[in-house]
């Protein structure tokens, strides 16, 4: 049962409330202070809750987001009998680090559901509960050791090469055969995107590189070294001009880049088209991810969001199978033309979501020995891999080992 109601919290589960709160502060090992402090409120208000918690359920929710946990887990802590609640506290750390030991090793999510019930809770879906229990360990830097342990494979890597005509070293493919998890594969392409951006800068005093956006993209831009940033000159590929926006937008990402701690946004410097234009001739690498309309992602909740769900299932009627940098593809490869989704930077119209560099401009750059990556992992993203790179949009591939093995026999 999802456990939201705060009268169903007030009267069933306030008692086992006072004991968790505190019990999970002496399992982190802070103070009463530090979590009156991290809270905002004043330590009197603070210490009457291990006492007797009769506080809105926001405040709840702030608690178990300063441990790293969810309502969810605190309502299945509160209905276990005493002994047993404080037992799976006194576990937490010890199962989180398991459950993720798992991941790394090829269990499911159904796995994980029956191995460690109290994390991987859902009040969605199981795989929405895993992702988040994936997206909390990435960034409170639980993965960081775990990712970077992950190896190329360079066999598939030559394979693939072979198979696409592509120079050598044009490929990099991450091995995840022992991972499921989508969003694993994605973090772990960061990882090696960024040393191999790294590597490509190290021949430049500057490094001029085009961001489109994609979670894959902002996990490669999490861990470029920001004391090297003045050795890239990063620029977007693409505006929205919607308020209802990505959460990860090319522009949005660079400012995450460039002023990390320093609380600007991304109209705190702004790039007008022209200076988009001029950087993109003079671009050194083009970084993109591919988007695909067999699963619902950021594009297709983006057009349903501004849209609706009806013109998203017109678009699909209309042959689109995916996108790269925001242009429709149809499963020949070939873009078909959306005015309210996406023009071309310079073009008069202001209706369309997005502007975007032309897929021809970043084409000419290619065939002119820029470094255009298609950022990608996931098997279903195969086909859409093996057109874009066959209809030349892009001259490198950063994958993960299920895409390419996929493409090495297709």
């Amino acid at each position: 049962m999802v456990v939201y109601d705060r009268l169903y919290f007030m009267e069933h589960l306030e008692s086992r409330i006072t004991t968790i709160i505190k019990e999970l502060r002496l399992l982190h090992g802070y103070t009463q202070s530090f979590v009156a402090q991290s809270l905002h409120i004043p330590l009197r208000t603070y210490q009457s809750w291990e006492k007797e918690f009769s506080s809105h359920i926001g405040n709840l929710e702030l608690l178990a987001k300063l441990y790293r946990i969810s309502l969810i887990d605190i309502s299945h802590l509160a209905t276990m009998g005493e002994q047993e609640c404080l037992d799976s506290i006194q576990r937490w750390p010890f199962e989180s680090e398991a459950c993720l030991d798992a991941i790394f090793n090829g269990a499911s999510a159904h796995d994980l559901k029956a191995s460690f019930p109290a994390l991987v809770s859902s009040d969605k879906t199981l795989e929405t509960s895993v992702d988040n229990l994936v997206r909390d360990a990435y960034f409170s830097g639980k993965l960081e050791s775990r990712l970077s342990c992950m190896k190329c494979d360079t066999d598939l890597e030559e394979s693939i090469a072979v198979r696409f005509g592509l120079v050598p070293n044009a490929v990099k493919v991450v091995d995840t055969t022992l991972v499921q998890f989508q969003i694993v594969k994605e973090m772990a392409l960061g990882v090696v995107g960024s040393r191999w951006l790294t590597e490509m800068a190290s021949q430049y005093d500057r490094f001029s590189v085009g961001v489109s956006n994609g979670y894959t993209i902002a996990r490669i831009m999490d861990h470029l070294k920001r004391g090297n940033a003045t050795n890239f000159q990063l620029f977007p590929l693409n505006f929205t001009m919607t308020p209802a926006d990505f959460s990860i937008t090319a522009t949005s990402l660079i400012s995450s880049f460039r002023y990390k701690n320093e609380g600007r946004c991304s109209d705190s410097n702004p790039i007008t088209e022209p200076e988009v234009y001029s950087a993109m001739q003079l671009a050194d690498a083009v970084v993109m991810g591919i988007g695909t309309f067999s699963r619902k992602g950021l594009y297709s909740n983006m057009i349903q969001a501004t849209l609706g769900s009806t013109r998203l299932q017109e678009i699909i009627a209309g042959g689109a199978v995916g996108d790269l940098n925001y242009y429709l593809l149809d499963e020949k490869g070939d873009i078909i033309q959306f005015p309210d989704l996406v023009s071309e930077m310079g073009a008069v119209s202001h209706s369309a979501l997005i502007k975007a560099i032309h897929l021809d401009v970043i084409k000419k750059k290619a065939n002119h020995g820029c470094k255009v990556i298609i950022a990608a992992a996931g098997a279903h993203k195969a086909s859409l891999v093996s057109l874009a790179i066959t209809k030349r949009y892009a001259n490198h591939l950063l994958i993960d080992s299920s895409l390419a093995r996929v493409l090495e026999g297709a």
